[in-house]
């Protein structure tokens, strides 16, 4: 799957895409390294994009919130700790809830963006 340069279409394809991250999660118990590298990317990439004002569009608030819980539960089985370790899946989590948090909130819990926690796709 490509990503649009336009932050808002690339976040859309990450959130809404059939063959998504979090749809092979959830439908295959599948973790994609790459795909997760890309959705974080997108999300990351619409929250420094621009002021997002006081109004919050559904769809991405969707995103944003399913994202943060749903990963982690759909991957709390010991399967998955054996497969990618608990380190990186500790990491993934915390990702994931740092931008959540940047995005309901409206600013990042690191002073530094690039703080935001590393996951490697490899």
């Amino acid at each position: 799957m490509t990503t649009s340069p336009d932050p808002i279409d690339a976040l859309r394809e990450q959130f809404q895409s059939e063959d998504g991250f979090l749809a092979e999660l959830r439908c295959f118990a599948r973790w994609n390294k790459p795909a997760f590298a890309r959705l974080v990317g997108a999300m990351q990439c619409y929250l420094e994009s621009a002021d997002h004002g006081e109004r919050l569009e559904r769809w991405i608030a969707e995103g944003f919130w399913l994202h943060d819980n749903m990963v982690r539960e759909l991957s709390s089985s010991p399967a998955f700790r054996n497969e990618l370790g608990q380190d990186y899946l500790d990491a993934a989590y915390q990702r994931l809830s740092e931008l959540a948090y940047w995005f309901f909130i409206g600013e990042s819990i690191c002073q530094d963006d690039s703080g935001l926690g590393y996951i490697p796709t490899e």
